[in-house]
C-alpha cells in the first residue's frame, strides 16, 4: 500500500517465515539486518503517515475556519436584510398613519 506522499508500506522480510533454524551464521546475520531494516522502514512509514495526518488536520481546520467565516458573513447579510425589512415595515406603518391623519381619519 502506498501513502499519499508516495511512501510504500513495508513488509516483513521473507527470511523470518522460514521453518527451522537458519542454515548458517551468514543467513542469520543477513536476516537480522533485514529485520533491522524493516524496523527502520516502519519508522519512516509511520513518520510519513503522521505527516499525512497532520496535513489532513491542517486542511480540515482551514476548511472549517473558511466555513465559519462564510457563515458569519451570511449571518451579517441576513441581519442587515432583516433590519431593512423591519425599517421598511416601520416606514410603511408611519406612512399609513400620516396618510390617515392627513385624511382626517
Amino acid at each position: 500500500m502506498q501513502t499519499e506522499l508516495g511512501h510504500i508500506e513495508p513488509t516483513a522480510p521473507s527470511c523470518v517465515n522460514g521453518s527451522g533454524r537458519f542454515d548458517d551464521q551468514y543467513d542469520f546475520d543477513n536476516c537480522q539486518r533485514n529485520v533491522e531494516n524493516f524496523k527502520s522502514e516502519i519508522e519512516s512509514f509511520v513518520d510519513c503517515k503522521l505527516r499525512e495526518i497532520n496535513e489532513a488536520d491542517d486542511e480540515a481546520e482551514q476548511a472549517a475556519e473558511e466555513a465559519r467565516s462564510k457563515a458569519t458573513e451570511a449571518q451579517d447579510v441576513a441581519s442587515k436584510a432583516k433590519n431593512e425589512v423591519e425599517r421598511l415595515s416601520s416606514d410603511h406603518s408611519q406612512a399609513v398613519n400620516d396618510f390617515n391623519t392627513r385624511a382626517g381619519n
